[in-house]
């Protein structure tokens, strides 16, 4: 076990090292700026495609734009529960058919695009239903939504074609979509010149930025929820580790992630260390088991097999649990995560805190034997060839080392891995569109109010992506959404949980806690609870 451990230690440097090639240095922004001790510098590792806008969004865009919008719901900092934000006040009727929000009075847009209206909010909701939008919550919109009335411009009344319980979720801080935008900024400068200048309500406004580098804002003075301590904003994509601690060290950056090696050699230069506990649970997703017609439909794929033939999905099942039992989980959170992590919980979303989380429910160990075993029985005893993708992922930083350890394991019991890097900003569009050519990759998964929400966007074959498989449990995930009584969604939602678990669809790995590292000049950060990748930098303050 020793040498497991140590080799993985090794792993963990020569693979961030080899990110170091394609990591740019630290650039300053061009334009001039903010005195230093006005400025906040925060190193986020990774963004997604970088639109700003809800009804193309997803959560990877998180980290960088949320700073200038304000949530219709906000959540609590500490329990992540529901709080007032542009809406004073949200509820049901129609046998929740009908929902309606009460907007707060006098929210301005940034550099002078008027108050807030319930028009804005039925504009922004209204982009989901174009055929193109690819945000999280369009598919649900397009499938329930059936108008949108504003009786007054501080009412929005949201009419669906189905009694919905989870309106309000699609609204909130961090899991929700639907950053409200200015119609009328919009429809004067087009969706494309707006998408590099956004504008909202937010504590910051976007001031300029260089796609794929660095953005930069400005503190919004008096602004009605809080006003950032720090006047200017600079949200720098630092993919690489060992810059980001440098540039923390030499004082260019006050907050960065920091994992692996780098937690010490952070803490042993005096930075300190914020941990978000529990955060993210990583899987490896085994992509190829999606629905006939899509590119990536693979049934001769040793692990996805034709759901059609009862023994090729039992083979498949085999082959998917022995890429489970192949790989020691206890090395990667010893060595890579520095202890930061647990074998716990299964993965897909279920987290502890959730209603119906079995305590039975036990990541698969690490059996090699018995892995070599199930892939002869399954017909594959010379192994097979797989697509791995070691990508730096928005909440798997440390996807590449954890790719390659996960790869390694692998080849032990004969499944060779084909290594095919692609940036996150181009694989993640291929992901959501199900054309990732059957490639495996890791993934970090953050929480939702429910399990079953993230479900029906990742699981269901007419949901916006495919992060397990397509198809088989649609009839599950629609039974579940369309029961309104919360105790008896939990049991249904168990139970399609043990079904998930059962068959083994990802390489579960275990829970991983998110840290970040702070310069001297941060005094405190109330960040959300739960949350891998943080949107309450207005809340950082400066030491005294």
């Amino acid at each position: 076990m020793a040498g497991s451990i140590n080799r993985r230690a090794f792993l963990g440097r020569a693979g961030t090292a080899a990110a170091a090639v394609m990591g740019a240095p630290f650039i300053r922004p061009s334009r001039a700026t903010a005195a230093s001790g006005d400025r906040l510098v925060v190193a986020v590792g990774q963004w997604g495609t970088e639109t700003p806008f809800a009804w193309r969004t997803v959560q990877a865009e998180k980290p960088l734009w949320d700073c200038i919008y304000d949530a219709l719901i906000m959540r609590d900092p500490k329990t992540f529960e529901y709080r007032p934000g542009l809406a004073t006040e949200w509820k049901p009727s129609n046998e929740l058919r009908t929902w309606t929000f009460k907007l707060r009075s006098g929210v301005k847009f940034h550099e002078g695009w008027g108050e807030l209206t319930a028009e804005d909010v039925k504009f922004t909701v209204e982009q989901n239903l174009k055929p193109d939008s690819g945000g999280g919550s369009a598919p649900f919109f397009r499938n329930n939504l059936e108008r949108i009335e504003t009786p007054d411009k501080l009412t929005v009344v949201l009419h669906f074609k189905n009694r919905v319980w989870e309106v309000a979720s699609n609204f909130t801080q961090f899991v929700g979509y639907q950053n409200v935008v200015p119609k009328k900024y919009l429809e004067t400068v087009g969706e494309e010149k707006a998408a590099l200048h956004p504008i909202g309500t937010g504590p910051y406004r976007h001031v300029e930025g260089r796609q794929g580098d660095y953005h930069r804002f400005e503190a919004v003075a008096g602004h009605w929820r809080k006003t950032p301590a720090f006047k200017e904003l600079v949200i720098r994509r630092v993919p690489d580790p060992a810059t980001r601690l440098s540039g923390l060290r030499a004082g260019e950056i006050d907050i960065g992630v920091v994992f692996g090696d780098y937690l010490d050699q952070a803490a042993k230069s005096g930075l300190r260390l914020h941990d978000v506990p529990n955060a993210a649970c990583y899987w490896v997703i085994l992509s190829g088991q999606t629905t006939s017609d899509r590119e990536d439909y693979c049934p001769a794929c040793p692990w996805a097999g034709d759901w059609s033939d009862p023994k090729s999905r039992e083979n498949a099942r085999k082959v998917r649990l022995a890429m489970n039992l192949a790989v020691n989980k206890k090395a990667i959170i010893s060595a890579l995560w520095k202890g930061k992590g647990s074998e716990t919980p299964f993965s897909y979303y279920y987290y502890p805190f959730h209603k119906g989380y079995s305590a039975d429910w036990k990541i698969p160990g690490y059996d090699p034997e018995r892995a070599k075993k199930l892939l002869a029985e399954a017909g594959h005893a010379g192994g097979f060839e797989v697509r791995v993708n070691p990508m730096v992922m928005v909440y798997a930083l440390d996807g590449p080392d954890v790719m390659e350890a996960v790869a390694l394991d692998w080849e032990k019991v004969g499944i060779k891995s084909k290594r095919f890097p692609e940036m996150t900003s181009t694989f993640g569009p291929k992901s959501r569109n199900r054309k990732t050519h059957k490639t495996h990759w890791v993934y970090g998964s953050p929480p939702f109010d429910e399990p079953i929400l993230a479900w029906s966007r990742v699981l269901h074959s007419k949901g916006a992506f495919n992060l397990l498989c397509d198809g088989p449990y649609d009839e599950d995930i629609e039974a579940a959404m369309r029961e309104l009584d919360a105790e008896k969604r939990a049991r249904m939602t168990q139970a399609l949980g043990q079904k998930l678990y059962d068959a083994h669809h990802g390489v579960m790995l275990g829970m991983k806690s998110i840290t970040w590292a702070m310069s001297r000049k941060i005094g405190g950060w109330q960040s959300l609870a739960y949350v891998p990748m943080e949107t309450n930098y207005e809340y950082v303050s400066p030491a005294s």
